[in-house]
């Protein structure tokens, strides 16, 4: 499997920040947490590109919201933000030689941090920064794949789908008490509740029986281990404080 990531940017003490926190205050810390995450991506086997970071776009390290992959294909958005619209074009020029590119419409817009495969179907997300023409362009391109596509509501408390609902193994979500209810989500799908201050545990990466999570959720962490899952421990306060997560920071593909 491959990785794109890229650094952390000079600017990122100005990164858009209003659910998980209140802006990043550490830089030193950030690229020091940046690093610690390349490094266990590598050490699981992900053959990881980094790109260079840029200064004009303090939110540049979460490189998940410009493109969305299903096959040998991806999806490049439109971010939900205007602020983010230039960072894709890095993405495209680390993405056009492995992948076959689609455009979103212009009207379209979406955060990947909104979609994620889900078996033979993808989950988005309708919230602050998925619109429903961006939806509508991610169906016909799932759907042109074989793939289905399932909508979420997003809870205005969360600023993307995955912030707070992944799968740790197949046919699994891990979602926050209180947040969702369970006709929200694929039929058959089996459930893992978390306590509802462990939200930001909810967001994990899966490599089969090695799943990346966010250090300082004991609950969360006990329900995966019971799993029979094997844990690695990130820590990921400065990425909290910008409103970012794990899945944030990579654009993961085979």
């Amino acid at each position: 499997m491959r990785a794109i990531v890229r650094g952390v940017s000079k600017s990122y003490d100005k990164a858009l920040a209003s659910f998980f926190g209140n802006g990043p205050t550490d830089l030193e810390e950030a690229n020091e947490q940046h690093s610690a995450y390349v490094l266990k991506l590598r050490e699981l086997g992900l053959i990881v590109r980094e790109l260079d970071s840029h200064p004009d776009y303090p939110d540049c390290c979460f490189v998940e919201d410009h493109a969305i992959v299903a096959g040998d294909s991806a999806l490049i958005t439109n971010a939900g933000h205007d602020s983010r619209l230039g960072e894709k074009g890095a993405i495209v020029q680390a993405l056009e030689g492995d992948l076959k590119l689609e455009f979103m419409s212009p009207g379209g817009r979406m955060d990947g941090g909104d979609v994620f495969q889900f078996g033979n179907k993808f989950l988005v997300g309708h919230s602050s920064r998925t619109n429903r023409q961006g939806i509508q362009n991610l169906k016909d391109f799932v759907e042109f794949r074989g793939f289905d596509l399932h909508v979420v509501e997003v809870p205005k408390s969360s600023l993307h789908l995955i912030s707070i609902c992944t799968s740790p193994m197949p046919g699994v979500l891990l979602v926050p008490k209180g947040q969702f209810k369970t006709t929200d989500f694929p039929e058959g799908t089996e459930i893992l509740l978390v306590p509802s201050e462990e939200a930001y545990g909810a967001n994990i990466i899966s490599f089969g029986n090695d799943v990346m999570v966010s250090k300082g959720y004991a609950k969360t962490s006990q329900i995966l281990i019971e799993k029979g899952l094997n844990l690695h421990y990130m820590e990921m306060s400065q990425f909290r404080a910008g409103d970012g997560s794990l899945t944030c920071l990579s654009i993961i593909y085979d």
